[in-house]
C-alpha cells in the first residue's frame, strides 16, 4: 500500500479502483465505500504521523513507556 498521501476525489477515485478490482465493492453500498475510504484514510495518516514522530526522534524505549505506564496506573512489576 503506498503511503503517499493523495487527497479528496482522487484519493477516493483510486480506492475505488482498488475495489473494483477487488470486486468487493459490489457488496458495498455507496455509504459502507465512503465509510470504508474514510477508515483507510485516517488510517494511512495515523501511520504517516508515526512515521514522523520516529523520524523526528519523538519515541521512547519500551522499558521507558512500561516504567511511566506502570507508576502512572499503580501497576507494581516490570518487563
Amino acid at each position: 500500500m503506498n503511503l503517499s498521501e493523495p487527497t479528496g476525489l482522487a484519493s477516493f477515485h483510486k480506492f475505488v479502483e482498488r475495489q473494483l478490482a477487488s470486486e468487493a465493492i459490489v457488496l458495498m453500498s455507496p455509504e459502507e465505500a465512503l465509510a470504508l475510504w474514510r477508515e483507510e484514510h485516517e488510517t494511512l495518516a495515523a501511520i504517516r504521523e508515526g512515521l514522523e514522530d520516529v523520524a523526528a526522534g519523538r519515541t521512547k524505549t519500551l522499558e521507558s513507556f512500561d516504567r511511566d505506564f506502570r507508576q502512572r496506573h499503580g501497576v507494581e512489576g516490570a518487563l
